[in-house]
């Protein structure tokens, strides 16, 4: 008996035991999901001039006589002019690098009229320095990469549950500093650690809950995942508005996660993975206060009912199989084709999600209004994936998906800079909630596409080059757009959108109710291949009754 078979039959495949340890191991997706993003907020762009030579050391007003306002906003960040100086909501500029004499500053007054403290003000990332402000961003991606490798290979290693834990200490401990860091090269450093515990807690949730829960709710316990992780960003966006201060905006953010030290008690190991380290009467202890819980009861010694294959046991006699690489995924030219249009989806995805997200006014708007709107609209958009990905199929989805985000990016930059507030998060909406869509889509897809042989080393490199557009949309989000425009951004996401929508249709295949292929030879040959070798038992069994 298959341990997926023995542990449904017994337990259920969502039963109560299930519930309650499912939603354990994804409350800390909700902090992780704030930790990801919390930079957008601790370095919100806020109002800031040239420090006068007349001006005092402390305490003296962003407005001032001396200097010509360059241009006002209002709440929405639309242009407004410069006469309603003074009427609520309406906030005006200064040249922010350049004093009268066209000399250029190095040290600047901020407006605080909204926001109390940000990093930007304590490290002077103003001007010639903003560069900054996207590198500690890309630090928190950096991290993650490495995580992705560590955590993995220790996960398969070590267990879970002793993974788990150690990100959330790791990520506790990296929290708190980013705090108190007094440098910011400190700071970004803190950042990269909290990145390097994402995957450690967010991949091995994602993990414990999918080897938990029967096949009939692993489509569903992915999205229920992402859906905390959307939660966090809710959370995170209301914080930002009472918490002005980012040191105290930071400690906010991390002091719920000491409540998960309880879990080294609370969340038991996967029992799946004790099964194929051979653990079973560690196993046993987990799955019989399980079947307690769930009002069941286990068969004794029920592991010696389970197959070799589950157990880890010997493999198929024959042979060694071939160890493949990376540089397989391009020798034959289907796989290759494959390989390379999902290595470029990825990083498109990433991107325009991450860039979305970091900055989320860039098509006008308040960035803290658009920011838990954006999020709420990501619960919507999983529901909508869940309920379609396996009627009219992954290609559509993921094609439509990138063609309506990048669509709304360019109809926004055509439309000029003082777009509506209502139409503005409209098109943030609909931008979001497709990127999303397709994020959650793409985790579905692209396993399909390549063969049990090579699958996990594709993948591998998929999360990699995710990283890759996470990185990038930090120095475009951060930086390009916010010293040299937003058109900067628009543009060059929402072409890169539409042409990964394109790409999709032609080079791609659907593989909705196909069976995931074995070989790179399935590959190539596709359906002649499936249909020659389930033909072949037929022949064998034919020729031997001859």
């Amino acid at each position: 008996m298959k341990f997926d078979d023995f542990l449904f039959t017994y337990l259920g495949e969502m039963g109560k035991y299930q519930k309650i340890q499912f939603f354990l191991v994804c409350l800390p997706t909700i902090v992780v999901s704030m930790h990801a993003l919390s930079w957008t907020f601790a370095s919100v762009d806020t109002p800031y001039r040239c420090r006068l030579p007349s001006d005092l050391p402390e305490k003296e007003p962003y407005y001032t006589t001396l200097l010509n306002f360059t241009k006002c906003t209002n709440d929405a960040d639309a242009n407004v002019p410069i006469s309603e100086y003074g009427k609520p909501g309406v906030t005006c500029h200064y040249d922010r690098c350049t004093l009268p004499d066209n000399e250029t500053c190095h040290e600047h007054i901020f407006d605080h009229s909204k926001v109390e403290y940000t990093a930007v003000q304590r490290w002077e990332i103003t001007c010639d320095r903003s560069w900054i402000k996207a590198t500690i961003q890309a630090a928190y991606y950096v991290g993650q990469m490495a995580g992705s490798t560590t955590f993995g290979m220790l996960g398969d290693r070590i267990g879970r549950k002793k993974v788990f834990f150690l990100a959330i200490v790791i990520q506790i401990t990296c929290a708190y500093l980013i705090a108190i860091a007094p440098y910011w090269w400190l700071y970004a450093l803190a950042r990269a650690g909290t990145g390097f515990s994402h995957p450690g807690i967010f991949v091995i949730a994602v993990v414990i809950g999918m080897e938990l829960v029967g096949p009939k709710y692993r489509k569903l316990a992915s999205v229920i995942t992402g859906l905390f992780f959307a939660l966090g960003q809710i959370f995170l966006g209301i914080e930002a508005i009472y918490f002005t201060n980012y040191q105290i905006l930071h400690v906010v953010i991390a002091s719920p996660a000491l409540l998960f030290l309880s879990y080294w008690w609370l969340v038991p190991e996967s029992a799946r993975w004790l099964v194929s380290q051979k653990r079973y009467k560690e196993a046993d202890e987990v799955l019989q206060k399980a079947a307690s819980v769930n009002g069941t009861v286990l068969p004794e010694n029920w592991w010696e009912q389970l197959d070799d294959s589950t157990t880890g046991g010997g493999g198929a006699p024959g042979a060694p199989t071939k160890k493949l690489t990376g540089a397989d995924l391009f020798r034959t030219p289907e796989l290759r084709k494959r390989t390379l249009v999902v290595f470029f989806l990825w990083p498109v995805i990433s991107m325009v999600y991450y860039g979305m997200a970091m900055k989320a006014n860039v098509l006008g708007g308040d960035i803290y209004v658009n920011f838990i709107f954006a999020a709420f609209v990501e619960i919507p958009a999983l529901f909508i994936v869940y309920l379609l990905i396996d009627r009219i199929g992954r290609r559509l989805i993921l094609a439509g998906g990138l063609f309506i985000a990048g669509a709304c990016l360019l109809v926004n930059w055509l439309m000029g800079d003082n777009v509506q507030l209502w139409m503005a998060i409209t098109q943030m909406a609909f931008t979001k909630g497709s990127i999303t869509g397709v994020y959650a889509a793409i985790y579905t897809y692209s396993p399909e596409l390549f063969p049990t042989v090579i699958r996990n080393t594709a993948m591998g490199f998929c999360s990699t080059i995710a990283r890759v557009g996470a990185i990038a949309a930090s120095y475009i989000s951060m930086w390009i757009a916010e010293q040299f425009g937003k058109v900067f951004m628009i543009i060059p996401f929402g072409c890169m959108a539409v042409l990964a929508a394109v790409m999709t249709l032609l080079f791609l295949p659907e593989t909705m109710g196909k069976p995931l292929p074995e070989s790179i030879e399935e590959i190539e040959e596709g359906d002649s291949y499936r249909s020659s070798h389930e033909m072949q038992p037929l022949s064998k069994s034919t020729e031997e009754t001859a």
